[in-house]
């Protein structure tokens, strides 16, 4: 067995060489193809990859570089289009614990790291979130999302191979007219966002030039969906499900998902057939409903490790995971999430958790989004973007005061052009730090 690489656009011509590379025996190293050459290159050469297809047209290849063989294949159209029936022909249902695939996270707070799954953990993944999704015959998958991400490859790709529903493959830098034009051409049921897509398309469809009468679910993960922007997109496609869905590309990835029939609140759900959770406090001890601790999940299809290194948070739990996610579980089985293990806080012996913050902020009618973390130089630190140009910073300030322990409230309030973001939504602590620092500049 090989690793092999593969990077480039949404294509049907990119899921023929995926099929074809895992019907070779070999494992695919997917990498995302906006990411610098000479980071892809790195990541390739920690995976051990000597051959990479790569699409036509991406990257200017550097003699430096030419242990790796790369492979041009040219992607044929640069619209939406159904993935043609001679490609679900050609895939293999494979439950083998040979490895398949090594993805690699989205490194936003260090760097990235290679994720190995067998083709055991992302078919059982797949079949489980087949399970909760109920297709039909009639059902269509949009893909909105980069192919080279957990989520979209087995939560929609897989899914769609596996239980032979209608797949559109689309180019992802698009604006949301074209989303909604591609729904409607095609009939799409299902689409798959992260609260950033999310937000965006609730806002176009929001202007009523849209007719979208096959869409029935959109299921959002990647990053916490926010309040403000869950009842926004409530409101505007109020006809239609939207359920959020968690997971970690460690876990196969899916773990947890919202359902019609039991969840109702902006949590992320329950876990997913296969899959059990709980909350630990940081000694170990196992937590009760309401009880905010650290996520653990444990999955048949956990990952088989990493390219390098060994998972960094420690475990109190053989076989489970440790997330690093904080979280809880309420009186309805539903899980929360409510910021990263990394983001918790300890002022005067307190623990402040920034999301708390940051939905209290966000009740502001001109907050349109705001980051709350600890620097060295200020404190709490609240970064925000707004929908007005006159300064809110007093009325920001008077709202955390009436509703925030004293040490919950942030002593320095700065606004920016924009939050940065990765490619999958996830906030980027570090770039954020540096703004802060610098006073705002972007």
């Amino acid at each position: 067995m090989s690793h092999v690489g593969l990077i480039g656009e949404n294509s049907i011509e990119y899921i023929e060489r995926l099929i074809d590379i895992w019907n070779n025996g070999d494992c695919v190293v997917l990498i995302d193809w906006r990411i610098p050459f000479r980071t892809a290159v790195e990541m390739m050469k920690e995976a051990d990859v000597s051959v990479c297809y790569l699409e036509d047209g991406k990257y200017e290849i550097q003699d430096s570089f030419s242990k790796i063989d790369f492979i041009r294949y040219q992607r044929k159209s640069n619209s939406a289009e159904i993935l043609p029936i001679e490609i679900y022909d050609k895939f293999e249902n494979n439950y083998s614990q040979n490895e398949a695939v090594v993805l690699y996270s989205s490194g936003t707070t260090g760097k990235a790291k290679g994720i190995i799954l067998s083709h055991y953990a992302i078919n059982t993944n797949a079949d489980a979130i087949i399970d909760y999704m109920k297709l039909t015959v009639n059902d269509g998958i949009y893909i909105a999302k980069v192919l080279s991400h957990s989520s979209t490859l087995i939560g929609e790709v897989l899914v769609a191979l596996k239980s032979q529903t209608k797949l559109v493959i689309a180019p992802t830098i698009v604006p949301p007219r074209f989303v909604f034009q591609s729904i409607s051409k095609f009939d799409v049921s299902i689409i798959c966002l992260n609260p950033t897509l999310l937000q965006k398309l609730s806002e176009e469809y929001a202007t009523g030039k849209y007719t979208v009468p096959m869409l029935r679910t959109i299921y959002v993960s990647g990053s916490i969906l926010n309040d403000k922007v869950y009842n926004y997109a409530h409101n505007t496609f109020n006809d239609l499900h939207i359920f959020n869905v968690y997971g970690l590309s460690e876990a196969g990835p899916r773990v947890t998902a919202q359902r019609a029939d039991c969840c109702k609140s902006n949590s992320v759900g329950k876990p997913i057939k296969g899959v059990d959770i709980k909350i630990i406090d940081n000694t170990g001890n196992l937590l009760g409903r309401g009880e905010c601790g650290t996520v653990y999940v444990n999955t048949s299809s956990r990952f088989n490790g990493y390219i390098v290194g060994n998972e960094k948070l420690k475990s109190y739990s053989p076989d489970w995971i440790n997330t690093g996610d904080m979280g809880y579980i309420d009186e309805n089985e539903e899980l929360h999430i409510v910021g990263r293990l990394d983001d918790l806080v300890i002022i005067n012996s307190y623990k402040v958790y920034p999301c708390f913050v940051e939905r209290i902020l966000l009740k502001h009618k001109h907050v349109d989004e705001c980051k709350v973390l600890y620097t060295e130089k200020y404190g709490l630190t609240c970064v925000y973007t707004k929908t007005t140009n006159k300064d809110i910073k007093k009325e920001l300030l008077n709202l955390v005061n009436n509703r925030l322990a004293y040490y919950e409230i942030p002593k320095k309030f700065l606004c920016i052009k924009s939050i940065p973001k990765t490619n999958t939504g996830k906030v980027r602590t570090n770039e954020i730090k540096k703004i802060i620092d610098e006073g705002g500049k972007m």
